[in-house]
């Protein structure tokens, strides 16, 4: 498996909402936002939100993972990953792994007067024990809990990494 990192384009849109509904990250009902989302990167709307694939070489159109990030409204130079999610057939092939790494890399490669942290939230279920898992491998910190952020007994968990030495 060759995995390529580019920009996303409309052609990748339902791809990318696949991903975002078979990882159990929205349900059917919420993917009116997500399209919002999506149609506002593609048509420029959305200044500096930036989205992300992870295309895997060896399938045609092959998706193996997408993410979503863009600087953090009221913040200093703070960057949100707002979404990022592996195809479950590509869960460990370290597609999500070169994806946050790009991300990153980006960021830093912009300076630091454009970008100065990364935060990624998630929720606190048992079924998200991996991606928390996967932030902390990759350096993030837990900096805070929001309860019932997501529901009753669904904290919101954020992860927070410096993007400056």
């Amino acid at each position: 498996m060759k995995i390529n990192i580019r920009v996303a384009t409309p052609n990748d849109a339902e791809h990318i909402k696949h991903l975002a509904l078979v990882n159990g990250m929205f349900q059917p009902e919420e993917m009116g936002e997500f399209d919002q989302m999506l149609a506002g990167f593609f048509d420029g709307s959305l200044e500096g939100h930036r989205w992300l694939v992870a295309a895997d070489d060896s399938e045609p159109n092959g998706i193996a993972a997408a993410a979503y990030y863009a600087p953090e409204p009221f913040s200093d130079r703070m960057w949100n990953l707002y979404f990022i999610a592996v195809d479950p057939n590509q869960h460990g092939s370290g597609a999500g792994t070169l994806l946050i790494e790009h991300v990153e890399a980006e960021l830093r490669a912009s300076g630091e007067d454009v970008a100065r942290t990364l935060i990624v939230d998630t929720s606190s279920l048992d079924d998200y024990e991996q991606a928390r898992s996967f932030y902390e491998r990759r350096g993030f910190v837990e900096e805070a809990r929001l309860r019932d952020f997501y529901g009753p007994g669904d904290n919101k968990v954020t992860f927070w990494k410096s993007l400056v030495d």
